[in-house]
């Protein structure tokens, strides 16, 4: 018999957020999150002091995976190709994930507290690209703040729409807001 891999902090937060996205904030319970990885409440507690220090790992690998990552990933593309980048990459997105995301954070205090972080992360990440592109400060703002509620509405009215889908909206209004502020309109 070969012997059981060692459940390590990564899988904990692998599997929570995988839960989440499939079954929603009951699923993260340390009963059935243990159940889940057939582990012990002693191999869960191993590394988390409690239900909350969990909650917060978890919000955090969120926040860094589907954040930081991102705008790491975008940071790296010539500037003429970071919007187009950041729109393939944040609607290839599990957008079942973000939906369970922000139900759970209605809820719960410390998921909400990351999750109004990173709205403003990514708000101001947007902000920076359009003012790259030459759009004032003020403009440059409202256009993000209108783009982003956009991304996270359409998740919500549109659950099943397909990445291909959003993406092709998310091209249109980049197609409208060029038309409408482009060089020497802004």
């Amino acid at each position: 018999m070969e012997p059981r891999k060692r459940f390590a902090k990564k899988d904990w937060l692998d599997l929570g957020l995988q839960r989440l996205a499939r079954d929603g904030g009951a699923a993260l319970t340390v009963d059935a999150m243990c159940e889940a990885a057939n582990r012990t409440r002693g191999s869960f507690y191993h590394h988390f002091e409690d239900h909350g220090a969990f909650l917060e790992a978890l919000f955090l690998a969120w926040k860094q995976r589907n954040t930081l990552d991102v705008a790491d990933a975008i940071l790296q593309q010539p500037q003429d190709k970071r919007a187009q980048t950041l729109s393939d990459i944040a609607n290839m997105l599990d957008q079942d994930l973000e939906r369970a995301v922000r139900q759970f954070a209605q809820a719960n205090g410390i998921a909400r507290a990351i999750v109004e972080e990173v709205d403003g992360i990514r708000t101001e990440f947007v902000v920076g690209l359009y003012r790259d592109a030459g759009l004032a400060p003020d403009l440059a703002r409202e256009i993000a703040q209108l783009e982003y509620a956009a991304y996270v509405g359409s998740q919500i009215v549109w659950p099943n729409m397909t990445a291909e889908d959003r993406i092709r909206l998310d091209q249109r209004f980049a197609s409208m807001v060029s038309k409408a502020f482009g060089p020497g309109r802004g």
